[in-house]
């Protein structure tokens, strides 16, 4: 799933160069997988987007099932 949304002003650390900010979360996210996740992710939209992998800030969530909903009933 993903949203892309118009420009926003945005400001990181003072700088208002080019940024993306992702929140990937997901049901039983492996610990263990959010390394290599951010490495593809960053590279990902380095290369199609061209923003800089030190302007791209990732937001990891392990959910629990309970917390999803979906079809009128949960994960």
């Amino acid at each position: 799933m993903a949203s892309l949304e118009p420009p926003a002003l945005m400001l990181f650390g003072g700088n208002d160069a080019a940024l993306a900010y992702l929140e990937l979360k997901s049901i039983g996210l492996p610990e263990q997988k959010t390394r290599e996740l951010s490495e593809a992710l960053c590279t990902l939209l380095e290369e199609e987007v061209g923003i800089a992998r030190d302007r791209i800030y990732i937001e990891f969530s392990n959910a629990e099932r309970h917390l999803w909903g979906w079809n009128g009933t949960t994960f």
